[in-house]
């Protein structure tokens, strides 16, 4: 009997340390998206936009806001040349070979202040630059490369 008893304890307890284990296992995966956007809300990088196809000028920031979130925004004086079918990219490059190339949105619009979601890989700036492109002439009309800014304020 006195066996038995403390068969069933042990496996309750080896039970609950696995349930545990589960549940931080789960909650431990969960934050593992946003552990590179992790750090003080602020400005995290900043660019200034120059000209490819067409005159494209402002500049953009990546911004870490109080939860963690990283957002791409377009300064008020960002302006480019309005056509269908434009997007905002984020590329990366080392050295002058391009190693990523990821469409974030269609561009709201060709002029002003504007954000956009970044995936928390954006917080690694070595490299990094937005990209307004036109899709259905498969130019890049601007881009802006990023520079880190520290600890400056949003």
């Amino acid at each position: 009997m006195r066996f038995v008893a403390r068969r069933r304890l042990l496996l309750a307890v080896i039970g609950a340390g696995a349930l545990g284990a589960f549940a931080l296992g789960l909650v431990l995966s969960r934050g593992s998206d946003s552990a590179l956007a992790q750090g003080r809300p602020g400005v995290v990088a900043q660019g200034k936009f120059f000209s490819v196809a067409w005159a494209t000028t402002g500049t953009a920031k990546v911004v870490r806001d109080a939860s963690g979130h990283l957002v791409l925004r377009l300064s008020r004086t960002f302006r480019t040349r309005e056509a269908p079918e434009l997007y905002v990219y984020l590329a990366r490059h080392e050295g002058a070979r391009r190693t990523e190339w990821k469409e974030l949105a269609a561009l709201r619009s060709a002029s002003g202040a504007q954000g956009y979601s970044l995936p928390a890989e954006a917080a690694d700036v070595r490299g990094l630059s937005v990209a307004i492109v036109c899709a259905k002439c498969n130019k890049t009309w601007g881009a802006a490369r990023f520079a880190s800014a520290g600890r400056s304020a949003a």
